[in-house]
């Protein structure tokens, strides 16, 4: 069975036929260890080397700021400040780590930027030193926070900030992509996506979630000035003693977290959909759900082993 999702009313003026001659256009290529799309139409292919160029420095600038594999990025150098000291952060940094935190406190924790340590631990980060780790940094980012663009390592604790980096990306492609005049477009970096405006026929922008190994249903999305994110442990895992064990560090016991397969988030903001899927999913799937609705986030969580369970924002949706 395909669930149809619909963000927006069907009636929406978006939604609307529009008489154009555009034609649709493709992009793509590799960035932050996977793959990035656009697909976007406009009346001809001239400025087709701008766009690629104009995205091509987004990644790049979040790159040299974000990436934990790059020893000369913001973020690296951050994480071998001594304690104590502190580091004037640029302006996209510092409304990644702002958001961050922001989903870290509405998740107590589930969303969590100080897990660095955790990560290279568990063999999904670079090779680091950890000599001054914290043996439990579960707690450092309740401590930690911006004075203008000053933020000071206050812990020996790892800063990433890798689950919101890409869905930002997005955010910061969309913008781009607009500033260049395109109107009706599909961004996508690794299977976080952002659409707008609809195509010219009036259609939205569909986006299928990847099902659950067996799943019969399956979950297309009309995306319309809309964004979804998706974290789960059915891409980057390893098995481990017959344990599936997830870079997603997860604040459930093995037993109480293990059938949860993803959760997809819709927002209009692709970095905020991308840190809430991750910290819904680390909470697992109980104290996930319990935390979408109280604070009204759309989303959907799929399992290994049974049905999915859209939250109560995303049941108005489905069509």
């Amino acid at each position: 069975m395909i669930h149809l999702v619909i963000p927006q009313d069907p009636e929406d003026d978006r939604f609307r036929p529009s008489l154009s001659d555009h034609q649709l256009f493709r992009l793509g290529g590799q960035t932050m260890g996977t793959d990035w799309s656009l697909s976007y139409f406009a009346p001809d292919d001239r400025n087709m080397d701008d766009i690629r160029h104009c995205i091509e420095a987004v990644f790049s600038d979040i790159i040299s700021q974000m990436s934990i594999w790059e020893t000369g990025s913001t973020i690296s150098r951050f994480n071998r400040l001594c304690i104590g000291s502190g580091m004037e952060l640029p302006e996209a940094f510092c409304e990644t780590l702002k958001l961050a935190l922001d989903v870290a406190h509405a998740t107590d924790g589930g969303f969590n930027p100080c897990l660095g340590t955790d990560i290279i631990r568990a063999g999904f980060g670079p090779d680091v030193s950890l000599k001054d780790a914290m043996p439990d940094p579960h707690s450092a980012w309740r401590d930690l926070s911006l004075t203008g663009n000053l933020l000071i390592r206050h812990a020996p604790f790892q800063l990433d900030l890798s689950g919101i980096a890409k869905g930002y990306a997005v955010d910061l492609m969309a913008d781009a992509v607009q500033g260049l005049g395109i109107s009706r477009f599909l961004a996508e970096i690794g299977g976080e996506y952002k659409a707008h405006g609809v195509k010219p026929d009036g259609l939205p922008w569909w986006v299928d979630l990847d099902p659950t190994y067996g799943a019969d249903d399956r979950w297309r999305l009309a995306l319309s000035n809309f964004s979804v994110a998706t974290s789960g442990n059915t891409q980057r895992f390893r098995m481990e003693h017959g344990a599936r064990i997830s870079h997603i560090l997860t604040q459930v016991a093995p037993d109480e977290g293990a059938d949860l397969a993803s959760v997809s988030v819709l927002h209009p903001e692709c970095g905020t959909a991308d840190a809430w899927a991750t910290g819904l999913f680390a909470a697992g799937a109980t104290r996930g759900l319990a935390l979408a609705n109280s604070h009204r986030i759309a989303a959907l969580f799929q399992f290994h082993d049974g049905p999915a369970i859209p939250t109560d924002p995303l049941r108005p949706m489905l069509h």
